[in-house]
């Protein structure tokens, strides 16, 4: 995917979070899977070398702070992952993806 098409994906995506969905706010499930998805590309795009160490530390702190309140919510919820998404979660995965979308491999 070339650069310009990963920035309107992440947009998308970052649009999603915020509006949530039609039938009421976001679920942890699909926060996940909209964090997920991008951080595969990532991952195989480190394994290639296309990230710079730099760019790796600053989707490292955003991933790991949104894991930790997305690992809080699960717990919160009673592994409901149908419950909707704390505002916390929604930031923050916003931030994972934002960062995804300022690297240009």
């Amino acid at each position: 995917m070339k650069p310009r098409a990963s920035f309107i994906y992440a947009l998308l995506a970052s649009l999603l979070l915020l509006a949530g969905c039609a039938t009421g706010p976001p679920t942890l499930k699909q926060i996940r899977m909209d964090v997920d998805w991008p951080m595969t590309r990532y991952r195989n795009a480190v394994t290639a070398g296309a990230v710079t160490l730099g760019e790796q530390q600053q989707v490292n702190e955003a991933y790991n702070n949104y894991q930790k309140a997305f690992d809080d919510a699960v717990q919160a919820s009673h592994s409901d992952y149908e419950a909707a998404a704390p505002a916390n979660v929604k930031a923050l995965a916003n931030q994972v993806i934002e960062a995804l979308a300022a690297i240009p491999y």
